[in-house]
């Protein structure tokens, strides 16, 4: 198989280094991570029995050729940077308590992921340059399932898993986002800059996570009774508690804006393993009284119908890849784009978004694999805005909540009141605090 994609053509069968660009949405973050936003995300299985980190060494290494995007390193271009194949082993770690943070690559043999194993728990961290999502999934679940092949586990693949010793194809590697650009020239929008969530930071670096466990079909009736879907129920009892436990004079001077990520391969088919989501922005703004809960959600129903409308989304793709695309852009040297984009996100890129909720779906795996893992969970807890993260398997969605202050109201009311609309919620933290 030969693999094209822009700037390489290089035969993965004959284990030749290869090299391609970042793809649209990946080109920001090795540009402007730093260690208050790391870019990083993870996501977890949990097994029946404590993890054997030999075997999922082993599992790790066998899944090289099926995934050659993301068994990479990075490398500093003169106008950009670039992936080249990694020669080196990837090291799986027992688990530290400071999740999400940047990744050393130097004590990581330069891979942009790291395996991590915790009595029966396997997590993957993984920079967001490498992959969206989707991408991550694909390549979590295909090496706890060679994981499991590996401890003797009598598993049936039913075409949805990834193997090892499948050849890649070639649509996995396309950057989605140049295929579907198109030259038409999007409309301006106006800078709004978003109300923001303080509190006095922890003394120590780190993250507070709580995670949240409920029932799926609790949770998806709960939001049928107002009409809505999970996600748009969800996003707007966290606007809605945001506006509970904010300050009202400082809730009217802007409004809340809530980033929502969606995966653009449920509107462009694209098999591509690497990015292919965009974001749009649910905004509410705070006059004189807060909004009863079933207002505030017919509301977020009305802003998902327009942020997830395909010409808008079209519309942002084209924004996004045209200004990679501009002619001064490309001729700028990394050197300086690094420092005006680091500069320009610092004064701008968190600005327009108070927080985000991102949904990651519901996990499908094989019925012989699904026996052998309890649940699975995901958390972005990787910047210095709080968020939501969700995802859903055998039955159970995941609310994982994160911050970097002390302050706990958010979570607390918003667990309070899910759990009085119905939906028990059954907690869990690292207590950071």
């Amino acid at each position: 198989m030969t693999v094209k994609n822009g700037m390489f053509m290089r035969k993965i069968e004959d284990k030749e280094p290869f090299w391609f660009r970042l793809d649209n949405a990946a080109k920001i973050y090795p540009v402007v991570a730093s260690a208050k936003n790391s870019g990083i995300y993870r996501i977890s299985a949990y097994l029946h029995d404590a993890i054997d980190p030999q075997i999922l060494q082993t599992a790790v290494l066998d899944c090289r050729e099926r995934f050659p995007t993301i068994f990479v390193k990075l490398h500093r271009g003169f106008f950009w940077y670039y992936f080249e194949t990694n020669p080196k082993n990837p090291i799986v770690c027992p688990e530290s308590p400071f999740i999400c943070q940047s990744i050393n690559v130097h004590i990581n043999n330069q891979f942009q992921f790291t395996f991590f194993y915790y009595r029966n728990r396997i997590s993957l961290e993984m920079f967001h340059s490498l992959a969206d999502g989707y991408g991550a999934f694909t390549f979590m679940k295909a090496v706890v399932y060679r994981y499991l092949e590996i401890k003797g586990c009598t598993l049936i693949n039913d075409g949805s898993i990834f193997e090892c010793n499948q050849t890649p194809k070639d649509p996995e590697f396309e950057d989605a986002y140049n295929r579907y650009y198109t030259k038409t020239k999007p409309p301006k929008k106006p800078f709004v800059k978003a109300y923001r969530i303080k509190g006095k930071r922890f003394k120590r670096r780190g993250i507070n996570l709580t995670l949240g466990h409920v029932k799926t079909a609790q949770l998806q009736k709960t939001a049928a009774t107002y009409g809505v879907s999970m996600t748009e129920f969800l996003v707007g009892l966290y606007m809605h508690t945001i506006l509970s436990v904010g300050k009202p004079e400082k809730l009217k001077k802007h409004p809340i804006s809530i980033s929502v990520p969606v995966n653009m391969r449920q509107y462009l088919p694209s098999e591509s393993l690497r990015n292919f989501s965009l974001f749009f922005n649910v905004k509410y703004q705070f006059e004189n009284e807060i909004p009863s809960l079933d207002s505030m959600l017919q509301y977020i129903k009305q802003q998902f119908v327009t942020g997830k409308d395909i010409n808008e989304l079209r519309s942002l793709l084209n924004l996004n890849v045209r200004f990679e695309k501009s002619t001064l852009i490309r001729v700028i040297p990394l050197a300086l784009k690094k420092f005006f984009f680091k500069v320009g996100y610092a004064l701008l890129g968190d600005l327009p978004i108070t927080t985000s909720v991102t949904n990651l779906g519901t996990i499908k795996v094989p019925e012989s694999m699904e026996r052998e893992i309890e649940g699975i969970e995901v958390n972005l807890a990787s910047g210095k805005k709080p968020g939501l993260a969700l995802v859903s398997y055998s039955g159970i969605t995941s609310l994982a909540m994160n911050r970097c202050f002390i302050d706990s109201s958010i979570e607390q009311v918003f667990f309070s009141e899910l759990a009085a609309l119905g939906v028990p919620v059954e907690i869990q933290s690292n207590y950071w605090e």
